[in-house]
């Protein structure tokens, strides 16, 4: 059996869209779908029998209550759930890799705001050598729209331009491939020198970028790709175009032991502000 799309289920509604969204995934990639609850262990000294009860047979009905529904709009595939004893962090970092994929919530905090990446899902995000996927709650389960990927040419990408390419071939085929960099000052007396400069950068830009996506063109070549640059924040620039996207996807570089979760500026500016699902994938 091909190894499941896992998702960390607490029954909230970012949770539950999480589970709607990966339903959809796991059924793309032919392979189950496994729900996971993490309750609190006998380790900790505040648990009572009683609570523990509780906790248990709450999160029995959620499980079961979201294995229904999913199992209703999906028929022919394989559904597993499982209650782990432990906290959720060490518990999906373990599930992580056992799975293609881990899909967790994300909160909404509001417009203005962005969405809320909580300990857990921040954790999840640095840590984990599966990519992580992160939904919103208002979430759409369907699959429609672009993929995007930002790209950096000068840094490693083959595993974040694999998933994305691979993501958009699952889907209509279209990916758009996102190259963002600040303008470095051109300095010079007569407008023209300006104007030579900028030409010059995008030029060099456009062969960078096309020079990277070369290979997996080659290799998904049903996928039609739609190269964009653009002269901005890199961070500014991917949240900007997040709005009717079907997935985000971008890089985190090797976990580093001893520091903490790190998911870099660009990433963690696209988890908690990209109105749309957002795949982070570890670059090995």
């Amino acid at each position: 059996m091909a190894r499941p799309v896992t998702v960390g289920l607490d029954g909230s509604p970012e949770s539950l869209a999480a589970a709607g969204w990966a339903a959809h995934e796991a059924r793309s990639r032919d392979a189950p779908l496994r729900l996971v609850n993490a309750w609190p262990g006998p380790d900790q000294k505040d648990l009572t029998p009683g609570r523990e009860a509780a906790w248990h047979y709450w999160a029995e009905r959620a499980l079961g209550s979201a294995s229904a529904e999913l199992d209703a709009d999906h028929p022919d595939m394989a559904i597993l759930t499982d209650q782990i004893p432990g906290r959720p962090a060490p518990v999906l970092l373990a599930e992580a890799e056992r799975a293609q994929l881990l899909v967790v919530g994300s909160r909404s905090i509001g417009a203005v705001a962005g969405f809320f990446l909580g300990s857990v899902g921040l954790e999840l995000a640095a840590r984990a050598m599966t990519p992580v996927v992160l939904v919103r709650a208002d979430t759409h389960e369907g699959r429609q729209g672009d993929v995007v990927v930002g790209v950096e040419p000068g840094e490693p990408g083959d595993d974040i331009l694999e998933f994305a390419f691979d993501a958009a071939a699952r889907r209509d085929g279209v990916l758009r491939a996102v190259y963002a960099s600040r303008v470095p000052a051109i300095r010079g007396d007569a407008p023209w020198v300006v104007d030579v400069g900028l030409s010059d950068a995008r030029k060099e830009s456009e062969h960078a970028l096309g020079e990277v996506l070369a290979p997996w063109r080659d290799k998904f070549s049903e996928v039609r790709v739609f190269e964009e640059i653009a002269s901005d924040s890199p961070a500014r620039q991917l949240v900007g175009v997040a709005a009717g996207t079907a997935l985000m996807v971008v890089g985190r570089g090797p976990r580093q032991v001893g520091f903490g979760p790190r998911l870099g500026p660009v990433t963690q500016a696209v988890a908690h502000h990209a109105a749309c699902p957002v795949a982070i994938v570890p670059q090995r």
